[in-house]
């Protein structure tokens, strides 16, 4: 279980997030939406430890995460960034094994157990064909796929995810976030999902997180956030909410004024 207890986050002098709670338990799906500038990257690099609070605290399995060896929050939390840093050549085989880094040996070698994790989430992310590939010959939206790979590869049993499906098709997005809902939904899972599609938030989370300037807006189930009142004020936009035909889901569309 991974939470975060009213933190807040400054840069500088900017407080960049005020007083944000959080709670991610095991099969449950968060996604946090909000305009540009509001927070949501901040919140998970904030989870993950990889940035300092100013007050408040992030817990990890009851335990403050600045208690943790890095190596320990790495088998445990595995994160989805809106970029890699690819400075070498390597397959995409090769990248989605350093996925399993934090279990690797004392020789650093991988085992076959590794190497047969790392076959089957390509194989459940329909990407065995790029397994040779070299990661710097890929698409954006292929390499995203790849990273997404990574991250499942891990075992992690907390996935933070940022922006997970840019770059993606429709089909690829529908796919990628299906697999992580899986992994939530088998119950040993807990994900959290910055996004700026909405509907993707309605369709696949079971909490969603509104954020405005740093700040909480509204927190709970799809059907009680994705409101035309809260999500026209916050973006400043005129939206229609209705239900998918199929998932019941809410299903938001932009109303765009015609000019005259």
């Amino acid at each position: 279980m991974l939470e975060a207890r009213k933190i807040s986050v400054n840069y500088d002098e900017r407080e960049a997030v005020t007083d944000v709670s959080l709670r991610a338990d095991a099969g449950k799906l968060i996604a946090i939406i909000g305009p540009n500038g509001a927070g949501k990257s901040t919140v998970l690099r904030a989870l993950n430890g990889s940035v300092s609070v100013n007050r408040g605290e992030v817990m990890l399995d009851e335990r403050r995460i600045d208690s943790y060896a890095r190596r320990a929050v790495a088998r445990q939390i595995a994160v989805v960034a809106q970029e890699a840093d690819l400075r070498f050549p390597v397959t995409v085989m090769e990248f989605v094994l350093g996925g399993r880094y934090a279990w690797s040996n004392a020789w650093g070698w991988e085992t076959e157990r590794d190497i047969e994790i790392a076959r089957s989430v390509l194989r459940e992310s329909a990407l065995e064909d790029f397994a040779d590939r070299l990661m710097n010959e890929l698409s954006g939206g292929e390499r995203q796929r790849v990273i997404l790979a990574r991250a499942l590869a891990t075992e992690a049993k907390i996935l933070l995810l940022d922006e997970p499906t840019a770059n993606l098709d429709l089909a690829h997005q529908a796919t990628m976030l299906t697999l992580v809902r899986a992994r939530c939904d088998r119950g040993d899972t807990a994900a959290v999902v910055v996004t700026h599609d909405v509907n993707l938030a309605a369709e696949f989370a079971d909490e969603v997180m509104l954020l405005e300037k740093g700040r909480i807006v509204e927190v709970g189930p799809p059907r009680e956030v994705l409101t035309p009142e809260l999500l026209g004020r916050v973006f400043d936009l005129r939206v229609l909410v209705d239900a998918h035909p199929i998932s019941g889901a809410p299903r938001i569309t932009p109303v765009h004024e015609r000019q005259r």
